[in-house]
């Protein structure tokens, strides 16, 4: 392949990687009106760049064909769902719900369903071809079905940019600043997208009509990024002051330079019991002379915070924040009081506090007992060792995997020689030691991804993804010498035991978990007829 392709490939890649960095960070994200809807947009620009990625990757046409089917999944919806966080962001999406959504989905569930039939693939593109003889890309055709679904996207997009305009010419400082931000991330895909469907017009032959929308998603990532982190278009959503005012959750007192009353929001004056025309224009001394504990914050001229305790029935606590007010020239303009009823969550400390030890130890406690039966659900309880049932589980798997990734996997079946010897000879205790001793020695000789497993009696089968016949063979040999080596001490006497073993691979001796382990088992027994302390690949009795 061409190493400019290379090069192009890792671009998209790497734009790829950079959308699903914000994908993540915007799962993460508190809840904010289109926060869900640009996560789509982020998405599905992974979706077109990684798939474009692999179109240029992949060596067979069948691959490249698959890879652009993908790929138009995120072309099709990323302008249906831009245009939704647009509606969102700025609060004009609350029509849009499970019954008209849909709608807006016709036109690309169509192009979808010509992609992914044979039989209508021609209406979307009239044909595809590769875009150099050296790899790459795909060129294509566009079908009479591919310009209605253009033109779909084209005008949701406009709308979505007039939008975006409309709102930055009605909001100021940070607000403004978001739209354009907003607005040139969309407008570079717009436009490149726009000198692309002009080259397969104008250029039909040359290398120009390569999409390079993808490529320019750097661009757009870049200012979302700067949206997200900067501007903080999550944390500062455009919204109408005073509907900000009336709908603060705590009590919101407002007085002038001369201490008089000029507002107050919903929960203030729910909880005063009066209506905004019997608070504002009066004294405070007259509107709180049931709360005479808040006059002070109306008459100080230093910012204060503090609790303060309401008497009641029961007694209430408040958490008071007084911040004074001054314009650009220093010059006192008035007060802000806001009182947040924390009675509730006082108590709730309280309880907290009281039960956070107790709660501490009893979780360590569980964590401690989960990890303690889950090891003794997957161990030999003699040895240490994996036992069959983990055995059986992780051979399917690992057969499963080989199969998927077209990797060997290798089984070693291992049996000790004369082991009923050393048991009537020492007791069974002793047999036990040399059990325990033997999982030991595979334990510190297998790779962290094998697994030494207690096949029963003294039977042990060590699993070894990725290994090939020969060089579980090679394995094999070498740990039977070492342990022929290893000396057992057993009450001050040391034993020196060997095993016999028998070698079967996948794909070579078998498909499934039985088959192999039948063929490895043939093989150790062939290692018990013919001597003992040997080692029998399985290709060896199908020769003889």
């Amino acid at each position: 392949m061409d190493p400019k392709w290379i090069v192009f490939a890792s671009i998209l890649l790497i734009n790829s990687f950079a959308a699903a960095i914000i994908a993540v960070f915007l799962t993460r994200a508190h809840k904010a009106p289109g926060r869900k809807s640009l996560l789509y947009v982020t998405l599905m620009l992974v979706v077109w760049s990684f798939s474009y990625a692999l179109i240029t990757l992949s060596t067979t046409r069948e691959a490249k064909l698959m890879w652009l089917r993908i790929e138009n999944i995120g072309i099709l919806t990323t302008p249906v769902f831009w245009l939704f966080f647009t509606l969102r962001y700025n609060r004009l999406g609350d029509w849009l719900n499970g019954y008209n959504i849909p709608l807006f989905f016709i036109i690309p569930g169509i192009s979808l369903f010509s992609l992914l039939s044979e039989r209508w693939f021609h209406l979307y593109y009239a044909s595809v071809r590769l875009a150099s003889e050296t790899g790459g890309p795909l060129a294509i055709e566009r079908g009479p079905w591919y310009v209605v679904q253009l033109i779909y996207s084209y005008l949701l997009s406009v709308v979505a940019t007039a939008l975006l305009l409309r709102l930055a010419k009605q909001y100021q400082g940070v607000y403004r600043e978001q739209m354009y931000v907003l607005i040139g991330a969309a407008a570079t895909l717009f436009v490149v997208n726009i000198l692309y469907q002009a080259s397969l017009s104008f250029l039909p032959e040359s290398v120009s009509s390569i999409d390079l929308t993808p490529i320019f998603f750097t661009v757009s990532v870049a200012l979302i990024s700067v949206g997200l982190f900067k501007l903080r278009i999550f944390n500062l959503i455009p919204i109408a002051r005073h509907t900000v005012f009336d709908y603060i959750p705590e009590m919101v007192f407002v007085v002038d330079a001369r201490n008089i009353m000029i507002d107050a929001n919903l929960a203030a004056q729910r909880a005063l019991g009066k209506n905004k025309e019997e608070i504002a224009g009066r004294d405070p001394r007259e509107v709180f002379h049931e709360w005479p504990q808040l006059l002070q914050y109306f008459l100080s001229t230093d910012k204060i915070q503090e609790e303060i305790k309401m008497p009641g029935d029961p007694p209430r606590t408040l958490e008071v924040n007084m911040t004074v007010l001054r314009s650009s020239s220093n010059r006192l303009v008035g007060k802000a009081v806001v009182a947040h009823d924390v009675t509730e969550r006082k108590w709730l400390e309280n309880d907290l506090i009281a039960n956070n030890e107790t709660l501490t130890s009893q979780l360590k406690e569980i964590e401690k007992l989960r990890r303690i039966l889950q090891e003794q659900a997957i161990r030999d309880p003699l040895t240490s060792a994996y036992n069959r049932r983990y055995m059986v589980e992780f051979l399917t798997m690992e057969i499963a995997r080989a199969k998927r990734d077209q990797t060997p996997f290798s089984i070693i079946i291992t049996d000790m020689d004369n082991f009923k010897m050393f048991n009537d000879a020492y007791g069974h205790k002793c047999g036990d030691v040399i059990l325990r001793e033997t999982a030991l020695f595979f334990a510190q000789r297998a790779r962290k991804i094998d697994a030494v497993c207690r096949f029963g009696g003294e039977e042990f089968v060590i699993l070894m993804p990725g290994v090939t016949r020969d060089e579980a063979y090679e394995q094999a040999e070498i740990w039977r010498q070492s342990f022929a080596d290893y000396a057992i001490v057993y009450e001050g006497i040391e034993l020196f035991v060997t095993f016999s073993a028998g070698v079967a691979s996948y794909p070579h001796h078998g498909s499934t978990d039985e088959a192999l382990l039948q063929a490895a088992d043939r093989a150790l027994y062939r290692s018990k007829e013919t001597g003992k302390n040997r080692v029998t690949v399985y290709d060896t009795l199908k020769n003889l």
